[in-house]
């Protein structure tokens, strides 16, 4: 005798504690270069002329006589912050239709805002990776030196270790300063993790497993950033669906970058930085504004986020680019 199959009879509707979402899960991009808050939206950085304050101009005074005598000069950089925001409109009907029972489990609100902050926080990571991939640093080639994807062999073919040391000294003989920070992108970090002769350095050390903080002390540095974020570089269509992407964090697709570079410890007075990201306060003392308003005619909220800011190279003799280190 024939049963009714219950299963079949139920409709289907969405998990209540279940969904997908696809974001970056970590932007680098205010751990690259020193923040600058309180200045003024145009403004220039005094900078000592280096040649002045290397040169050998010291001697002998004699009785009776006037000491040598010299100067120095000064130059600048210049900056201007512009304002980066984005909105995200939330109608009356969005969140009506939220709190039906078969409704996607969506917050309508707090998705708009965060949707927003996102957008600010990629675009601030695109300005400061092509910022430093298009950038002509110590090693004097637009784009970086070409490490011809000798960073990801796990043998001894491997130049990480010696590009490196021969970054370092680029920068010291240049400017005077050493290098202590060391941007990679996520696969010629994944692939350095592989390498034979730095966990050779590292293997009777208490940890014994190559990570960022290992791979610093490795170097001497005070840190290593990974730089694993994306942009979807497809135009969109009215499906909304194209997706093509891009690593932010390379000179070339596919092939890997890395960047040693001088950072100070706090940006101030006589203070080298081979970059610098100038950020302005709101009303409310705060770097970021999230506004909302009112659009009664279409029955909706917006809600808008927004950062005024610079991203400027302050000395380039103070970075050190390479390029395809992942692969040539």
């Amino acid at each position: 005798m024939p049963q009714p199959n219950v299963k079949e009879q139920i409709v289907a509707g969405p998990l209540q504690n279940v969904s997908v979402q696809f974001r970056n899960e970590e932007y680098i991009a205010d751990r690259v270069f020193p923040i600058l808050d309180g200045a003024d939206p145009k403004a220039k950085i005094t900078i000592y002329n280096r040649a002045d304050w290397f040169r050998d101009e010291a001697g002998i005074r004699t009785a009776g006589t006037r000491a040598k005598r010299g100067g120095y000069k000064l130059d600048d950089v210049s900056f201007s912050t512009k304002e980066y925001a984005f909105a995200k409109e939330v109608t009356d009907e969005d969140r009506r239709f939220a709190k039906s029972k078969n409704a996607p489990p969506l917050q309508p609100d707090q998705d708009a805002i965060e949707f927003a902050t996102d957008k600010v926080d990629l675009k601030k990571e695109i300005r400061t990776g092509e910022l430093i991939t298009t950038g002509t640093w110590a090693d004097g080639n637009a784009g970086g030196e070409d490490a011809e994807g000798l960073w990801s062999p796990a043998g001894s073919t491997n130049t990480f270790l010696a590009d490196i040391t021969k970054a370092k000294k680029a920068i010291k003989s240049k400017t005077g300063k050493k290098a202590n920070v060391l941007v990679l992108d996520e696969s010629t970090y994944l692939a350095l993790k592989e390498c034979e002769a730095i966990l050779d350095k590292v293997k009777y050390t208490q940890r014994g497993v190559l990570g960022k903080d290992l791979l610093a002390a490795l170097l001497e540095l005070d840190e290593v950033l990974v730089g694993g974020s994306i942009k979807n570089t497809a135009k969109e269509t009215k499906t909304g669906t194209e997706f093509t992407g891009v690593n932010i964090w390379e000179v070339n697709a596919g092939k890997g970058m890395g960047f040693l570079f001088h950072k100070p410890k706090k940006i101030g007075l006589k203070t080298a930085t081979a970059g610098l990201q100038v950020r302005l306060a709101y009303e409310d003392g705060q770097p970021r504004r999230v506004t909302t308003w009112r659009e009664a005619a279409e029955h909706q909220d917006v809600y808008e986020a927004a950062e005024e800011t610079d991203i400027v190279v302050v000395h380039a003799d103070l970075g050190y680019l390479f390029k395809d280190t992942y692969a040539t």
